[in-house]
């Protein structure tokens, strides 16, 4: 059964990035990957889209309005996204959160990578991910930039959260 993914977020969050390292470490071990990426004016302020299902057998439509997941990274992505809301099985709001970021010292340059390892977890559990290739994916895209100390630590704070 397939396990779809709705990431959303403001331009310039990662919306993107988070969803190439969810499907490389899915397709790695052997499951079917689907990716859409939906944005248009994200660089001007836009929302910026990512619609991901991971199954074991092949996906004969990668568009979904039902999601298992749904990250809302913006008020502006939680507006966008209101239809999907409904039908979503687990969200993840970064109001939500806000507390727990604070308490944890990250940064807001840091906050999606915090929760793709929420994500990662999640996904970890139901063994639809590769560890080891999601932290070599985000070693190669974002280890020689100035806070990839940050992201790191952003990112085993979100794997570690109960």
């Amino acid at each position: 059964m397939a396990y779809k993914i709705l990431l959303a977020g403001d331009g310039g969050q990662g919306i993107q990035l988070l969803a190439d390292v969810i499907c490389q470490s899915a397709f790695h071990i052997g499951h079917e990957v689907a990716h859409i990426p939906n944005y248009g004016l994200e660089q001007r302020g836009g929302v910026s889209l990512a619609f991901i299902q991971i199954d074991s057998e092949k996906i004969s439509y990668p568009k979904f309005n039902r999601s298992d997941l749904l990250l809302l990274l913006s008020a502006q992505a939680n507006e966008r996204t209101k239809e999907y809301q409904k039908e979503a099985q687990e969200l993840l709001r970064i109001d939500d959160y806000k507390e727990t970021l604070n308490n944890l010292g990250i940064k807001s340059t840091s906050y999606n990578i915090f929760f793709l390892g929420i994500i990662l977890k999640k996904l970890l559990e139901k063994k639809l991910v590769d560890l080891n290739r999601a932290e070599e994916i985000l070693l190669s895209r974002l280890g020689d930039k100035p806070n990839w100390s940050e992201n790191e630590k952003a990112f085993n704070a979100g794997m570690n959260l109960s």
